[in-house]
């Protein structure tokens, strides 16, 4: 059989990121496949258009990254009527939306660096379900599940407009990785 590969929970922490920031990518550049009007086009499904869909998860990344930097609800709340929540967020181009992902990417990144201890617990004060314990390993953990969640709402409008989807599964990312490592 295999090598038993033991990562500490940083590492696998870092190695889950990767493959959430492999799948994103991989993503946009499937989704400029079709002509761009397909990802503003409304469809029958949970979310409108797939922009509406991007921008969610893009939402949803932004406010728990400031709650595990240490800000409050209420601040991230005004931050993000103020900052994002317009009716034009949506009508964003690919290319702007992706370029939102790469840069909180890099500001997850940043903060991933600065964490020496993914298993901290947070205490958090959400103002609709109270307080929370719960650790920066558990809610990454959580957010790239949520976002692997979306892009099947993706994959299935996208057949719906009559278009393929593309596969972000993890053990696809797992042999890419190793595809690319043996060339």
């Amino acid at each position: 059989m295999g090598t038993r590969n033991k990562l500490d929970p940083l590492s696998h922490l870092i190695d889950q990121y990767n493959y959430h920031t492999w799948s994103n990518k991989r993503l946009f550049d499937h989704l400029r496949s079709p002509p761009e009007e397909v990802i503003h086009r409304e469809v029958e499904s949970v979310f409108p258009t797939l922009a509406t869909v991007l921008v969610h998860v893009y939402f949803t990344e932004t406010i728990w990254l400031k709650v595990m930097q240490g800000k409050a609800f209420d601040t991230i709340e005004e931050y993000v009527d103020r900052q994002l929540l317009t009716s034009s967020y949506a009508e964003k181009s690919l290319e702007d939306i992706e370029s939102d992902y790469q840069r909180l990417e890099a500001d997850f990144r940043s903060f991933l660096k600065a964490t020496s201890d993914p298993m901290l617990e947070l205490s958090i004060q959400h103002p609709t379900f109270g307080e929370m314990e719960i650790s920066i390993f558990h809610l990454v953990g959580h957010l790239i599940n949520h976002a692997t969640y979306h892009r099947g709402n993706i994959t299935a409008m996208l057949r719906q407009s009559g278009y393929k989807g593309i596969s972000t599964d993890y053990v696809v990312y797992h042999m890419n990785m190793n595809h690319q490592q043996n060339t």
